[in-house]
């Protein structure tokens, strides 16, 4: 039962964080914005967690405690949604994006008290269970989203986000702590964790899919697929056929199948899908092509983020778990961060297609990486 009510309450956390996220962008660029401008609005999001996520690790570490952490996660995405509900202004929607983003720095909370539930053996197997819950979450927020954002508007999303957001809070209530005892974080301590060469590596290899994914489809495609003729349902199914396809690669790494192909090969494979995914975007001009396109993207983006996460984590003591999450997922948020803002620099001095093809070659370096993290050992 603790493992059922912090999944739901997972679920309830992403469904409210996503459900306005892929119209965001076209949004501001309706409202007369330049992609440039488009893609730093969107990315303070991670900003905010590139700066405060390895802090409230070390705090969860020193108190022993995820619940408060996860409770304020659900809160602050509630005062998110209600903020960008009443002020849908540019500036505004920079604000509400800020503290977004300080909402999801709890994600972290998140993660560790889930694998608390499992033996350190079965990391992987916490980490894509949570993992395919999360990316449920967000599949269900577009294909609500786009039926809403079709007959309602955009404000429509923030008021049901906030009441999804709202519910969320008072089910999180009911998570079961694991407490740890409280520890006091020394500097040698975090040393430690910058010198954990598979925390660091798994957090570099995660920025740049963070960047390939955020640039793509949670950012620009929606607004390609509406240059295409795309409605509002149909740009809500284009991002679920992306997140259907990610449940189905975070639970493929918990099976037999998945333990037997092995991380380094996963991880080009999906870097590898991702390149070709995020270049043949502004070359699609037919609908259900592009949902083809999408879905197959998404094949390369959940497994690897499963698989990233597990591994930054699973050598690092108990009571160094939380800190060493947060900092990798604070590492992440640049690549979350950078990603749009790098398409949109590219779309405004060239085009979009341009754009997309510069993060193809960096996805394709992500493919690079990976290779040269399996030989030496890194990724296990």
């Amino acid at each position: 039962m603790k493992k059922l009510i912090l999944l739901i309450t997972t679920c309830f956390f992403w469904f409210s964080l996503y459900l306005y996220l892929p119209f965001l962008t076209p949004f501001l660029i309706s409202l007369g914005v330049s992609a440039t401008l488009a893609g730093i609005i969107f990315g303070i999001h991670s900003i905010t967690q590139l700066v405060l996520r390895f802090p409230i690790g070390i705090k969860s570490d020193q108190l022993g405690k995820q619940k408060p952490f996860i409770i304020l996660g659900m809160l602050f995405s509630a005062i998110a949604s209600i903020v960008m509900y009443f002020f849908p202004s540019p500036a505004m929607l920079f604000v509400g994006n800020a503290v977004s983003g300080f909402s999801s720095t709890m994600y972290v909370a998140f993660t560790v008290l889930y694998a608390k539930y499992y033996d350190k053996t079965q990391t992987n197997k916490a980490m894509g269970t949570i993992g395919a819950v999360v990316e449920v979450g967000i599949l269900l927020s577009f294909l609500i989203g786009g039926a809403l954002y079709q007959n309602a508007g955009i404000k429509s999303l923030f008021f049901i986000s906030f009441c999804v957001a709202a519910a969320g809070t008072l089910i999180s209530f009911f998570v079961k702590e694991v407490p740890d005892k409280q520890v006091t974080i020394k500097t040698n301590d975090l040393l430690k964790l910058v010198k954990n060469k598979q925390l660091i590596i798994s957090s570099v290899l995660c920025i740049i899919i963070k960047a390939v994914v955020f640039a793509t489809a949670f950012s620009f495609t929606p607004k390609i697929a509406q240059d295409i003729g795309a409605n509002g349902i149909e740009v809500g199914v284009i991002n679920a056929m992306f997140i259907a396809a990610s449940v189905l690669g975070s639970l493929f790494i918990t099976t037999k199948a998945g333990v037997r192909l092995g991380n380094t090969k996963t991880s080009v494979l999906g870097f590898l899908i991702l390149g070709l995914y995020s270049a043949a975007v502004p070359f699609v001009h037919n609908i259900p092509v592009f949902m083809l396109v999408q879905f197959i993207g998404g094949l390369g983006y959940a497994s690897l983020t499963a698989i990233f996460m597990a591994n930054a984590i699973k050598h690092l003591d108990e009571n160094q778990k939380a800190a060493g999450m947060g900092l990798y997922q604070a590492l992440y948020s640049a690549g979350s961060a950078a990603g749009p803002v790098i398409l949109g620099i590219f779309a405004d001095s060239f085009s979009y297609a341009a754009g997309f093809i510069a993060i193809a070659v960096i996805a394709i370096g992500g493919m690079a990486l990976s290779i040269g993290a399996g030989a030496r050992k890194l990724m296990d």
